[in-house]
């Protein structure tokens, strides 16, 4: 019995399961934290938003907004207000797993747009490679006796038998219609067998084939949205919480990713707003909003909450920029300021902590399943068993 009981504490299918118990019991605790974090944020998220616009407003022009009309100044409060509202409604949990999931599809698409602009590229590469002679034979530079000739072709007959990609099907010219061959089929057709050709076919093979699986997935991802859209799910439903360390730490991920989008679009929003009521001057694009939130561009020193950035304009020989100044809602700003916020976020990030190591620990166990899987395959026939000699 200690023998038995010391091997399944070594085995792979049970410590993944244990981790997979755990993670259970973890996830129930995170959406808790996250819950109340959310919670939190949008009962001090007016507030945050108010404070962080009369900083601006005094920083900018302060004798800009009381020169407006009292019904103009009404409008605005009331303005941004609706906007704040609107946003709150949006930080929940559920609002921000379908807003995670619509981020995912982006990505799949900027991907999917990406190959295909790729694979356009390689076709009027192609087309343009066609469209130029080739050298006669008398013109092609002789080669010195001995010299080693290299192709990417493979040095069988049919090298279409031993090609890891399917051979694309060849109609007949009387069955092809001039509305289902391309120009670049019929430029394919003609430099079959140059090099050039070649190389160009296995490239264009791998975009395409690429490109139709991110689009499947991509439709995968829509129907998983409409399924999570029409029904009402609950902690612990299958497709809400992630049962595994990794994918429940990949999840905790992209909420805060989901999180800072939506405090981006109400920053942008008041922006706008105050463009309008006449309260600023300049509005900077959501582009350059998502690069200083990742990191890429230098910001200058203001309050929390706030975005100071210098544009480098020709504005004179002693001005090399001009300052720009906007309302920017980060978390990490919003916690500075508040120690309830900070509170839950110390619990996110002890979870944050012990997922990592439960996701080491699940990495571990699955290498040994599949080392043992690899065994159990290689020390067992492959054939059918052989009879047993007799003496007879």
């Amino acid at each position: 019995m200690p023998e038995a009981k010391g091997r399944s504490g070594h085995d792979p299918s049970e410590q993944l399961a244990r981790l997979q118990r755990l993670c259970r019991k973890r996830s129930v605790e995170v959406y808790r934290d996250q819950a109340l974090y959310l919670q939190i944020l949008r009962d001090e998220l007016r507030d945050s938003t108010r404070q962080a616009l009369f900083r601006l407003i005094s920083d900018v022009d302060p004798g800009r907004f009381s020169a407006l009309p009292e019904s103009s100044r009404h409008r605005f409060h009331a303005a941004v207000d609706g906007l704040i509202q609107r946003c709150s409604v949006l930080l929940t949990v559920e609002q921000l797993m379908h807003l995670m999931m619509q981020m995912e599809e982006e990505v799949r698409r900027r991907q999917a747009r990406l190959s295909r602009d790729m694979l356009r590229g390689l076709a009027e590469q192609q087309q343009q490679s066609s469209v130029t002679p080739a050298p006669a034979p008398e013109e092609l530079p002789q080669e010195p006796s001995g010299s080693v000739h290299l192709s990417f072709n493979l040095p069988v007959n049919e090298p279409q038998a031993y090609s890891a990609l399917p051979p694309p099907s060849v109609q007949p010219p009387s069955a092809q219609t001039p509305s289902a061959q391309t120009p670049f089929d019929q430029q394919l057709s003609q430099s079959e067998n140059s090099e050039a050709g070649s190389e160009v076919d296995v490239l264009r093979s791998l975009f395409q084939l690429a490109g139709d699986a991110l689009e499947h997935s991509t439709t995968s991802l829509e129907e998983e949205i409409a399924e999570f859209s029409g029904g009402n799910h609950q902690v612990g439903d299958h497709g809400l919480l992630p049962e595994m360390p990794d994918a429940l730490l990949q999840w905790m991920d992209g909420l805060d990713q989901a999180l800072s989008r939506r405090l981006r679009n109400l920053s942008h929003a008041v922006n706008v707003q105050m463009l309008r009521c006449g309260l600023a001057g300049t509005l900077l694009p959501v582009n350059l909003l998502e690069a200083v939130l990742r990191g890429q561009v230098e910001t200058q020193s203001t309050a929390t909450n706030l975005l100071r950035l210098r544009l480098p304009m020709a504005m004179g020989e002693v001005e090399q920029g001009v300052d720009v100044l906007c309302l920017l809602l980060r978390t990490s700003e919003l916690e500075f300021d508040s120690h309830r916020l900070r509170r839950c976020r110390r619990r996110l990030h002890a979870h944050h902590r012990d997922l990592l190591t439960m996701v080491r620990q699940q990495r571990h166990w699955q290498r040994r399943s599949l080392d043992l899987e690899a065994r159990s395959h290689w020390q067992s026939p492959t054939g059918p068993n052989p009879h047993p000699l007799t003496g007879d």
